[in-house]
């Protein structure tokens, strides 16, 4: 067998491989889920975080010459992201003809099934982009297809469809396309506002070599495929969507903010009020996007696109209102290609998953620690303290591995423009 046939074989092996996995956490994120779907457990009322979820049964009565509404106008309860909107009318439309077309009457789960198949579609997509950034470490995708947070938290809100979009942005940027990142930013911001990062991403690059084409390339097609997706909806009704595109940049501060475990954690000991950090919160932005410039600009070697859009997106996460579990789903792919290192990624998954048990789990089910509840701090308290401190320490060594010039090349993530 010749060498370029032995590598393509071997190339295979490890796509099915990948394959494997990814269809191994969406079995478990489903198998995690079946006692809520059984009505006579009443999970839902036992446990209420478990069973939440984005996506819900939907609208099975969508008819035909509903289509263009709910495809145009934020789905069929129109109170959804656009391209969201635009795939559960399709979804729904489906469903609900389904019984006419083979003659199989289908009830609301089918609707639920139907999501989560796309969204596990979506998941194996994400793999296979991050294999395709991460070089000849094909290893690197294969740990994160089975990360435990996914299993977790990823197939409970539509994010991981914008998550996918993030990714194929940075894999066009860094095949020197940044027209196709924009248009991809573009979709994945009708989903969620996160991917516009790569956008400041590209604009961070651009700074660095004084070339400004990539940046206004990428932000003119982000614009026009936002604009194409979104037009309808804002020239039809124009207040539903703006509550929709508020209520999708707007975040309520959450519990486990770094302004809210400052004043539950930190104030009490100290005595230094920060209020609940609103004064501070676009200060503290404008001073992390600074940051990031100047380490881009001031280390030796062409920082990596991808370790300057988990800057971006991991500063945003640490100053924002709120850290909801949500966000680690964005940040996955992210780590995993900066660092590289299996057992540190690890570990901050097992640290999430331990607070996720206490957002799900009853305070009651909590396990008691004397030597920390005699601070006046609970198991979540302490936890949330960790995990900030982890996203921290993931901020300083990217910014090292940047100012040391590591793992850029291996990424394959310093674009040949």
């Amino acid at each position: 067998m010749s060498l370029e046939g032995a590598r393509n074989r071997s190339g295979g092996h490890a796509g099915l491989v990948l394959l494997g996995l990814g269809l191994y956490t969406v079995m478990m994120a489903y198998l995690l889920r079946i006692p809520c779907r059984v009505p006579d457990w009443n999970m839902a009322q036992q446990v209420p975080q478990l069973c939440a979820t984005a996506i819900g049964n939907g609208d099975l009565g969508v008819r035909s010459t509903d289509v263009a509404n709910g495809f145009f106008t934020g789905g069929p309860t129109g109170d959804q992201p656009v391209l969201v909107g635009m795939i559960t009318t399709i979804i729904g439309w489906f469903a609900s003809n389904l019984s006419s077309l083979v003659g199989v009457n289908v009830g609301q789960g089918f609707y639920l099934d139907l999501s989560l198949v796309l969204l596990a579609l979506v998941w194996l997509a994400v793999v296979a982009v991050v294999s395709s950034l991460s070089g000849n470490r094909r290893t690197d995708a294969l740990v994160m297809a089975l990360s435990p947070v996914i299993v977790l938290v990823g197939f409970q809100t539509w994010d991981l469809w914008a998550v996918l979009f993030m990714m194929l942005a940075l894999l066009g940027y860094v095949r020197g396309n940044p027209a196709l990142a924009g248009i991809m930013v573009g979709f994945g911001a009708s989903v969620a506002f996160f991917p516009v990062v790569v956008l400041v991403a590209i604009l961070v690059m651009a700074a660095r070599h004084r070339f400004l084409k990539d940046i206004l390339s990428a932000l003119v097609c982000a614009v026009i495929a936002w604009a194409l997706i979104n037009g309808t909806y804002m020239i039809t009704a124009w207040d539903r969507w703006r509550a929709q595109f508020g209520a999708m940049v707007r975040s309520d501060t959450d519990r486990s903010s770094l302004w809210n475990v400052w004043s539950s954690v930190v104030q009490p000991r100290t005595g230094m009020n920060l209020g609940d950090g609103s004064q501070y919160v676009l200060l503290s932005m404008v001073l992390g996007l600074v940051f990031v410039l100047l380490v881009a600009l001031l280390s030796k070697r062409e920082p990596s696109a991808v370790q300057v859009t988990f800057l971006l997106l991991a500063l945003y996460i640490l100053l924002a209102k709120e850290y909801s579990l949500t966000y680690v789903v964005w940040l996955v792919p992210l780590v995993i290609l900066c660092r590289r290192n299996w057992v540190e990624f690890g570990l901050w998954q097992v640290v999430e998953m331990f607070y996720w048990a206490t957002v799900v789990l009853p305070s009651s089910a909590w396990p008691t620690l004397p030597w920390v509840e005699q601070f006046g701090w609970s198991a979540q308290d302490l936890l949330a303290v960790v995990r900030y401190l982890f996203l921290l320490y993931l901020v300083v060594a990217v910014v090292v591995d940047m100012f040391r010039g590591r793992k850029a090349a291996a990424l394959g993530a310093s674009a040949v423009q």
